[in-house]
């Protein structure tokens, strides 16, 4: 049977567009494929089991692009492997894989990465592989694998069963470097209308047809689109789609038209699908978009299951050491240059677009809690790449109003390495604890007044609170407020770690107390907040004290979307003139 492929090399250049249309309207037929990437069940039960950590990375994205004021990106590494024939000729100019890599870059930096060629291209002189067979040289072809990195291999045909295929690639269902690959043909890189390369790298990062994950049957995705999380292509963003292609889509006005009886979903209604999706199978001439959940879903499979690519030769790398001063209320940071090669440095140390740092390693002091962004931009001399670390400072200030302070140690297997220490502003030792010579959940009180507090925690065997059970649960350390308010929540620190708490607390008898009701909580997708007092302004923390957002406000009523933030307890404090109240609510 002939490939699709070997009748595109005898058909005049002028005739490139017909070759495109040919494709979709056979990309679902045995004979070619347009993508020959699978999504196997078990790539759905992968992004099901991990939706927790999907959902978090894309509730960061939406919270980044709300607030984003840097303009760097984060640079992923791609290896380029070129086949030649055995005398080194035929094969893609390098020049075309960049200017591809362009365009491709052109709709991933929505996501707030780019990529970049690592290193000297790798010429492959094999006639064998040059028209490859994905069926029995795949093995052959993938010897040729770097480590830690994405793979794309430039071949001169792609065989894929008994047709042929324009690219395919792996969804990060599985975790072995095998898979850190994307196979191209040359000529579906090349076209001027081609986006098969930007198609391809979506699924590497978790994205799916929006026709959903088979081929050849009709989506379960409702056109009202209820079901949307679940079916289709899992995102809500992007209509119900009946397969497209070119049987149904006109690659001259790109319209959606069916010849017949048209297709209806389970509830009989009429589908009106998005024909400009780079992720469906409409003519290529047509598809130049990719929605805001795509792109939330990209930076979540590269943050999530791909931030280990790195370039051998120039890599972004370093790390902190964090103390706070002033009772707290400033945090000094010592930032540490471990990068790869690196000769010049930018750093961005607080996500304003502006460079605040040359050197390799230096001391900052951020002055006012808040989450920030660090980026680092390295040069070897001749290449530069950058690396973004969303939220990488995360600094609130603990400051309370509380007349005690209650503390929690969670200990199961680390018997005996645990003490601790609470001291006053003069640095008096007024409560002392441990260690701890049997398993089990310790809890103290201290009673607090107006003071700077520090607390120590120490562990004699330097591994912090980290010796879990797997029948008894997790060790860790908290601290709370009288409102049951979490000031610092501890696990991992080593030989000590040391907070500081600043007290307000007036011994008064709740004079800044005042009522307001929140309803519903749990809740979904908000919260509603009605106070008899006008709330100037809100706060809401998560679990561990971090600031998740806040806004001024001069109403006694509020309707808080929940949308960006991802499943957990969280604090919200309101106030009104001087008075200020805290509460907790549940995000389902």
């Amino acid at each position: 049977m002939w490939k699709y492929s070997k009748f595109v090399k005898n058909i005049h250049s002028t005739l490139t567009t017909l070759f495109y249309l040919l494709i979709t309207i056979n990309c679902y037929s045995q004979e070619s494929q347009y993508c020959a990437t699978q999504t196997s069940e078990e790539d759905i039960q992968f992004i099901n089991n991990n939706m927790d950590l999907i959902r978090y990375y894309e509730n960061e994205y939406f919270l980044i692009k709300e607030s984003k004021t840097s303009t760097a990106l984060t640079s992923i590494p791609v290896k380029i492997h070129i086949v030649t024939n055995d005398d080194g000729s035929g094969g893609i100019e390098i020049n075309d894989v960049l200017s591809e890599l362009d365009e491709v870059n052109s709709y991933f930096q929505n996501s707030f990465v780019e990529f970049f060629v690592c290193d000297d291209v790798n010429y492959i002189n094999s006639s064998s592989l040059y028209d490859f067979d994905s069926d029995t040289q795949q093995d052959l072809l993938f010897s040729n694998h770097q480590s830690d990195i994405l793979n794309i291999y430039f071949v001169n045909d792609i065989s894929f069963g008994a047709g042929g295929a324009c690219g395919y690639t792996y969804l990060p269902g599985n975790s072995n470097q095998y898979y850190d690959a994307i196979v191209m043909d040359n000529d579906c890189t090349t076209s001027t209308d081609g986006t098969t390369l930007t198609h391809e790298f979506g699924h590497h990062l978790n994205l799916i047809h929006t026709h959903g994950p088979q081929n050849g049957s009709l989506t379960d995705e409702l056109v009202n689109g209820t079901n949307c999380s679940v079916a289709g292509d899992l995102l809500c963003d992007t209509p119900a789609d009946p397969e497209l292609g070119g049987n149904n889509v006109n690659n001259v006005n790109c319209l959606y038209s069916v010849s017949g009886t048209p297709p209806t979903d389970a509830q009989g209604n009429l589908f009106d699908p998005d024909t400009s999706n780079i992720m469906s199978y409409a003519p290529q001439v047509c598809t130049n978009t990719l929605s805001d959940d795509q792109y939330a879903r990209m930076y979540a499979g590269y943050h999530a299951f791909k931030n280990y690519y790195a370039c051998p030769s120039l890599n972004v790398d370093f790390n902190t050491e964090e103390n706070t001063i002033d009772c707290g209320e400033q945090l000094v940071v010592n930032f540490n240059d471990n990068s790869t090669n690196a000769v010049n440095w930018e750093w961005d140390v607080d996500g304003d677009d502006v460079i605040d740092y040359n050197e390799s390693s230096f001391s900052h002091t951020y002055e006012s809690p808040g989450n920030y962004d660090v980026s680092l931009k390295i040069s070897d001399g001749s290449e530069t790449i950058t690396k973004v670390f969303p939220n990488y400072i995360s600094f609130s200030a603990n400051i309370y109003e509380t007349s005690k302070i209650y503390l929690n140690v969670s200990v199961k297997n680390g018997i005996n390495e645990n003490t601790w220490e609470l001291k006053d502003s003069t640095g008096s030792i007024i409560y002392s604890g441990g260690p701890y010579d049997s398993n089990g959940l310790y809890e103290h009180e201290f009673d607090v007044a107006l003071d700077c507090y520090e607390f120590i925690m120490y562990d004699s065997a330097g591994d912090g609170l980290t010796n879990d059970s797997w029948n008894l649960g997790s060790e860790y350390y908290e601290l709370l407020d009288e409102n049951n308010v979490t000031i610092k929540y501890g696990r991992d620190f080593g030989f000590e770690e040391s907070t500081s708490i600043k007290n307000e607390y007036l011994s008064l008898s709740n004079p800044l107390d005042f009522n307001f009701m929140i309803y519903p909580n749990p809740a979904n997708d908000y919260i509603n907040l009605k106070s008899e007092l006008i709330i100037d302004r809100y706060i809401i923390y998560d679990i561990k004290g971090s600031l998740i957002s806040e806004k001024i406000n001069n109403s006694n009523y509020l309707n808080i979307s929940l949308k960006n933030i991802y499943s957990g307890i969280y604090f919200l404090e309101i106030k009104s003139g001087i008075h200020k109240k805290t509460v907790k609510f549940i995000k389902k």
